[in-house]
């Protein structure tokens, strides 16, 4: 009785001061991490990998480097005669079309490598609500993206415009709809590819992927001589990405560009949420 009433008074003394009692297992603090906390446990593990930081710096100095290309075509044509007026914004936004494949990289590399390397054990351990890492990946790779735009884009017109010269003027509506077109376009397009990362759980298909929908269909499709699939072509995300960045009134405006990237991304990160419920890590 005296070892039993010393046990007890010992259980009594150990939750005052917040100890484990005996024979009691500890919880762990942040076992199941709020969004927030899931956030901040993705965006760590984004920026310590080295090849992302690479891979975002071989981005920018292609985005720089295109934007001087481009502007100096664009002068060079204009001084020989040819029609080569473009907003320097809009140089810019053209030069996406190779940082979207940068971006593409790294949103899928964030799913596949975990699954490579057999990380996302751990990642569902530390995060065991599975809606919530995948909705806290999707969150930091549309915040990368969007960051990523907006930045190219103003970066790239700080190139062309002093480059391009006269065939290079543009307002500030011209700027300001390239800035929030190219970073709504690559966020939405970090979304799409988390999706396929899920759905097909291999790097290497993945970035495959990304060469199809980004650069296969939109020069394969025209070849046929199918209507339908020549209008498909002015829903694939590029296309709607062009459109949002240049306020372009054909073939739809910036309103239904903006829902035809949405609905890209909610469906390939939908099917990938569902997939990734139903099979084992």
């Amino acid at each position: 009785m005296k070892a039993k009433s010393t046990l007890a008074r010992a259980r009594l003394s150990q939750r005052r001061t917040g100890e484990p009692a005996v024979g009691e297992s500890a919880q762990l603090p942040g076992a199941r991490p709020g969004f927030g906390a899931a956030i901040a446990f993705e965006l760590t593990k984004l920026w310590a990998v080295r090849s992302t930081r690479i891979t975002l710096a071989v981005m920018v100095l292609g985005q720089l480097s295109m934007a001087w290309l481009l502007s100096f075509s664009a002068k060079a044509s204009g001084d020989n005669g040819y029609e080569a007026v473009m907003p320097a914004p809009f140089i810019a936004l053209v030069c996406l079309n190779l940082a979207q494949l940068f971006i593409a990289t790294v949103a899928a590399l964030s799913i596949t490598s975990e699954y490579s390397n057999g990380t996302i054990i751990s990642s569902l351990q530390a995060v065991p609500v599975r809606t919530r890492l995948l909705g806290a990946k999707a969150a930091v790779l549309l915040m990368l993206g969007f960051v990523s735009g907006v930045a190219l884009v103003g970066a790239g017109t700080l190139i062309a415009a002093p480059v391009a010269a006269q065939y290079g003027r543009f307002t500030i509506g011209e700027l300001l709809l390239a800035l929030v077109g190219g970073g709504v376009y690559l966020g939405l397009l970090a979304v799409m590819m988390l999706g396929i990362g899920v759905l097909l759980r291999s790097t290497a298909g993945a970035i495959s992927s990304a060469f199809v929908l980004l650069f296969g269909l939109p020069q394969i499709l025209p070849l046929f001589a199918l209507d339908w699939l020549q209008a498909l072509v002015s829903y694939l995300p590029t296309t709607a990405g062009q459109v949002l960045g240049t306020g372009a009134l054909e073939p739809y405006g910036t309103g239904t560009a903006a829902l035809i990237l949405v609905i890209w991304a909610a469906v390939l990160l939908g099917a990938g949420m569902w997939v990734f419920h139903r099979r084992d890590a």
